[in-house]
């Protein structure tokens, strides 16, 4: 896989709460304010934004294709919803989004996009 950039990303922490006073458990999502150091991956950037059709009948639209190699180890914390940021192999120009897909099923690499 050629590489053209590297990523940061923030995960996605899922906490469990519990109120002192009725013991009901809460969940939600607590994620890190510092990014994670990712590795070298391919960044592809389509400009105007792909648009496709979701099983669930939405039409999605993005901007960046990102694929990341499967031998790195945080892949599992690279789900929707989770931020992630793009540098170009220059280290000049970044981008941020928010991860909108994932396809973890090639023997490669992590295909994310958003």
């Amino acid at each position: 896989m050629k590489t053209n950039g590297t990523f940061n990303y923030k995960p996605i922490q899922e906490t469990e709460t519990k109120d002192p006073k009725t013991g009901w458990k809460t969940f939600g999502n607590s994620g890190t304010d510092e990014w994670l150091a990712g590795c070298e991956c391919q960044i592809g950037r389509s400009i105007p934004a792909k648009q496709v059709l979701g099983t669930d009948g939405q039409m999605h639209s993005y901007s960046f294709d990102v694929f990341v190699p499967k031998y790195f180890p945080g892949a599992d914390l690279l789900v929707i919803g989770a931020n992630i940021q793009v540098v170009s192999e220059d280290g000049i120009t970044t981008d941020e989004f928010t991860i909108q897909g994932v396809d973890p099923y090639n023997r490669k690499y992590v295909e994310l996009w958003g």
